[in-house]
């Protein structure tokens, strides 16, 4: 697989990077986490046709592939997007491997409309993206009714409809609910980095299945190699993020008649940030290398930037903080929104221990 960017892929970076720092800048974001968000954001992203970027022309996409997800991503995440982009990506990742006539008309509907998508994985006590499933789904004449909790669902808030996993008599399933259905109670509430998630208590909720058995544990396990590469794009945009303006502030900030940067240690610092982060760019181009690969090859290349992601992005935002002195903790600084974000992306779905722990199984 060639990755290097052909020039429309060019382009698509040139334009997001482009149309994001000027429509969502940093005091836009600001507004953003301050509950006053662009109510024409999402719109113009589905306009721009990036959330059909890399689903096929046939279901109303731009027939792109790993490299345009992983384009867009990036510049997310040096943009400091809070939107259900994500989200969207993985639930439509899942559809797509699915294979079922249902599936393949809700990838229409977020390639062509923008439907916006939140996946309800994660439950109380959970560790990460492949536990099993406690919830229950059980049959109750043309429809399934599920009972159990779901914890730290993304973006549900924003969604259209959620795909909810749930144990069935021959394994787990994959379920479509709606999140205003009735038998469903939800807490919404802000991350750290400002994201927005939901925690789910299921009392009998109707749903309807759209794949169980190995086709769903396949399915998911799709979901996790574009899930990897996501949050790994993303990390290496906010890295990118926190250096650029670590490097800015260091270059400006004097201290004994000297700037920060005219001191070799800081220069160091700098340097091995700027390490850390061609490091991560390696791991993201092996994982996007080996997505066509077999599965195993594609798990563990996504396995192991899931883990490195995590832990560059909050080290080099960490380092940034850090260089920044105590203004860096203020929510004036951009610097502590990057690192915010990292903590909370290293943590997600799963810690670095977590996968860590999935690949060295893997290698057994």
């Amino acid at each position: 697989m060639d990755l290097r960017p052909n020039e429309q892929q060019s382009m698509l970076r040139d334009s997001a990077r482009r149309f994001l720092g000027e429509a969502y800048d940093f005091d836009a974001r600001r507004k953003d986490i301050a509950g006053n968000p662009s109510p024409g954001m999402w719109k113009a992203v589905t306009e721009l046709g990036w959330a059909g970027a890399a689903l096929p022309e046939d279901a109303g996409g731009l027939g792109g592939s790993v490299v345009e997800y992983a384009i867009l991503m990036e510049e997310m995440g040096r943009s400091l997007y809070v939107g259900p982009f994500l989200s969207t990506a993985i639930c439509a990742a899942v559809l797509r491997s699915a294979e079922r006539p249902r599936a393949s008309e809700l990838v229409a509907q977020i390639a062509s409309h923008g439907a916006k998508a939140a996946l309800a994985h994660g439950e109380p006590g959970g560790r990460g993206f492949f536990d099993r499933p406690t919830a229950v789904a059980r049959r109750d004449g043309d429809v399934y009714r599920i009972s159990g909790r779901k914890r730290l669902v993304h973006d549900l808030a924003a969604a259209d409809f959620a795909l909810v996993t749930a144990a069935m008599s021959d394994g787990a399933g994959l379920f479509l609910v709606s999140p205003d259905t009735s038998g469903l109670a939800r807490r919404d509430y802000r991350t750290i980095d400002n994201g927005q998630a939901s925690d789910l208590e299921l009392d009998g909720t109707p749903a309807e299945l759209i794949v169980g058995g190995d086709a769903a544990r396949h399915a998911l396990d799709d979901g996790f190699c574009w899930l990897s590469i996501g949050l790994g794009a993303e990390a290496v945009g906010i890295a990118e993020g926190a250096l650029s303006h670590t490097s800015d502030y260091v270059g400006v900030r004097k201290q004994f008649g000297r700037t920060l940067s005219d001191f070799q240690v800081i220069q160091h610092r700098l340097a091995d940030m700027f390490v850390e982060i061609e490091q991560l760019k390696s791991s993201l181009l092996g994982a996007m290398s080996a997505h066509e690969g077999s599965p195993l090859e594609r798990m563990r290349a996504a396995l192991g930037l899931k883990t490195l992601a995590g832990q560059v992005a909050a080290k080099v935002s960490g380092d940034g903080l850090h260089l920044h002195g105590g203004m860096g903790m203020t929510d004036e600084m951009p610097i502590s929104h990057f690192y915010r974000r990292a903590r909370v992306l290293e943590a997600q779905y799963g810690n670095s221990d977590y996968f860590l722990a999935a690949y060295a199984r893997l290698l057994d």
